[in-house]
């Protein structure tokens, strides 16, 4: 390994040329160059290493670095392949057609966007996981949204957005957990302080898809296909009750916190039952599903294109496209980029204003740099907190204002760990469905204006901060 006498840390703008250039490319690989993305990801990673080279770091330096990224990860890894599995058999078993076929009896097309947006934050926010909730419920209401004619980017935007108001404001969510405790937060207290931003934007959101659905729908006809569509699922498929008690389970259990692995794994093996019992499936079709994906068989097209998804397989892709992306960041992080960008940031910090667009950058900058949730959260806090504390502010701002950044910016990125588990199980890459992701973009508005304003900026005792913008010592 490289010591400290072979090493230096690298000056601000190395640090922004060593960050800049690499991402560039990745963006050019991927948008401009069409390339599949994991050869931008893994030149872009090459790059990287040229960069420490420089440095002094060693070869098992650098490997050093892209291993311990991976291992951060390698829980997720092993929830996209379950959610894999879980979607295939979920389909055999009638889950997803059941909720599909009363979706679509029940839901106007009108009001679909602004619904599926609800009923999103309704089940990440008792679940606590915004990965479950589009995992099942999103998938499902996918296919509403496919059945109604909705372009797929939209529909992913509305369910995304949906699925990280409760990753971001349930008590069971780890990112809820992890910002309060990093930042040395009461639970409560920050979740408090997390609704002056996330509610306002929610009721925002929540507007612009019913005003879109409104107008996208607005003298469309869809009656004839979707009583086809209906009328198959029924003819298909052993529409009861029993097939609901998978995702009633998954929800409860989900709500008394229990871990993420056994959760998933319990809810295909009931998935499983209620294929054998209720859909007269054998054991070797279930195993298919869950390894090759359902494949629809229908007759009608639509419905076909609608179910067949889901396997083992279909996520071997995207679990490749996530170890190549947090082996960039994790080479980043090691030469010490990330860390010398965002301390430069605390030198312009010098009003609250300032210093909440300075805590969002540093989130955004370690979230583009090492693609993680969880990484974007924790070193911004650990690197703010003594901040907040010289100046006076209370940590349930800087809490608030981390997942304002890190939490909810997540999807956005088109190389994270998020947007690589949404394209693996709803097929959309983030390219396509974050100019859609509303919430996404929103919650950080509030967070500035307010950080300009003082509203709901308190001081440590407490007491709200009253003066905007107010100016704070270097």
């Amino acid at each position: 390994m490289a010591d400290e006498s072979s090493t230096k840390k690298p000056g601000l703008i190395f640090a922004i040329v060593a960050f800049v250039i690499p991402v560039l490319f990745i963006l050019w690989g991927t948008v401009m160059a069409k390339l599949p993305a994991i050869l931008p990801l893994i030149i872009a990673t090459v790059i990287s290493c040229l960069f420490g080279k420089y440095l002094g770091y060693s070869w098992k330096d650098l490997q050093e670095g892209m291993s311990d990224s991976i291992q951060r990860v390698h829980i997720a890894v092993f929830i996209l392949i379950v959610v894999g599995m879980l979607v295939g058999v979920w389909i055999l078993s009638g889950t997803i057609p059941t909720i599909i076929y009363w979706g679509l009896k029940l839901i106007s097309p009108s009001t679909y966007l602004v619904t599926t947006f609800i009923l999103c934050i309704v089940a990440s926010t008792m679940t606590g996981t915004s990965f479950g909730t589009m995992g099942t419920v999103g998938i499902a209401l996918m296919g509403v949204g496919q059945a109604l004619g909705y372009p797929l980017p939209l529909v992913v935007g509305a369910i995304v957005s949906g699925a990280y108001f409760g990753d971001k404001m349930s008590p069971a969510s780890s990112s809820t957990n992890i910002a309060s405790s990093v930042c040395e937060v009461d639970l409560f207290s920050h979740i408090g302080s997390m609704m002056w931003t996330t509610i306002p934007a929610a009721v925002v959101t929540a507007v612009i898809y019913a005003v879109m659905g409104m107008n996208y729908h607005s003298g469309s006809d869809l009656g004839g296909d979707i009583a086809v569509i209906l009328q198959t699922l029924d003819l298909t498929f052993n529409l009861s009750l029993w097939t609901l008690v998978p995702p009633l389970v998954l929800i409860i259990l989900a709500y008394r916190r229990t871990p993420a692995v056994p959760l998933m794994l319990l809810s295909v093996v009931l998935g499983a039952l209620v294929a054998l019992i209720c859909q007269g499936q054998s054991i070797i079709a279930i195993l298919n599903s869950s390894v090759s994906g359902y494949v629809g068989n229908t007759g009608v097209e639509q419905l076909d294109n609608l179910l067949s998804r889901g396997g083992i397989n279909s996520i071997t892709s995207t679990v490749m496209l996530l170890i190549a992306a947090v082996s960039f960041g994790g080479v980043l992080e090691k030469i010490r980029v990330l860390e010398v960008i965002v301390e430069a940031s605390l030198k312009w910090a010098k009003n609250t204003g300032r210093l909440i667009i300075a805590v969002l950058f540093a989130s955004y900058v370690m979230l583009i740099g090492t693609g993680s949730q969880s990484v974007s959260m924790i070193i911004p806090g650990r690197a703010y907190a003594p901040v907040f504390k010289e100046r006076g502010l209370h940590l349930r701002v800087l809490s608030r204002t981390v997942e304002d950044g890190g939490c909810i910016a997540s999807p956005l990125l088109p190389w994270g760990v998020h947007a690589f588990y949404i394209l693996g199980v709803l097929g959309v890459s983030a390219y396509e469905y974050a100019p859609y992701a509303f919430m996404c973009w929103i919650v950080p508005i509030f967070s500035i204006i307010y950080g300009y304003t003082g509203i709901a900026i308190w001081r440590s005792d407490n007491s709200p901060v009253r003066k905007p913008a107010l100016e704070m010592k270097a």
